[in-house]
């Protein structure tokens, strides 16, 4: 019954259930979780929090990734900033519209996978979203929105 819903979080820990409730309301709950987790975190981490890939590299690698994002949440320049999701179900569609008040970034070297990046701790993310989870990804703008789609009678993997 529910055809549109919006939604602000900032938090890591806000993402687990918003990620279960939003992929539920798709016909493939379990193929839209992986990949709105990813967009939903790309979005706090690098969006409104601007962590650089360069900066997460050196923060996975030192163990101080999850400190340092609690750490920014609450630094003055970062403690107002909210990512927004809007869902719109339609009986052959779900799409997801993710939105965060970051810089954006230049999302096209991100929607594939990159020999550059394979031995990278991270960076795969929404290349995996675009490919296992969504029919259609699409970054707009200076890329902080991304819309994501999937179909009811989507081919996506089982």
């Amino acid at each position: 019954m529910l055809r549109k819903a919006e939604f602000s979080f900032r938090t890591l820990n806000e993402i687990k259930g918003l990620t279960a409730l939003l992929a539920d309301l798709s016909c493939k709950p379990e193929k839209v979780a992986t990949g709105l987790s990813e967009l939903l975190l790309n979005s706090v981490e690098h969006g409104n929090l601007g962590i650089s890939y360069q900066e997460k590299t050196e923060l996975v690698s030192q163990g101080r990734w999850r400190q340092e994002i609690e750490s920014r949440l609450y630094q003055p320049e970062y403690e107002d900033k909210f990512v927004h999701v809007k869902v719109f179900r339609e009986p052959s569609r779900t799409t997801f519209t993710i939105k965060d008040q970051g810089k954006g970034f230049d999302s096209s070297s991100f929607l594939t996978f990159s020999p550059e990046r394979a031995t990278d701790l991270h960076g795969r993310g929404i290349a995996l979203s675009r490919m296992l989870s969504f029919d259609s990804l699409e970054y707009l703008g200076n890329g902080n929105q991304v819309i994501a789609s999937v179909n009811s009678a989507s081919n996506l993997p089982s």
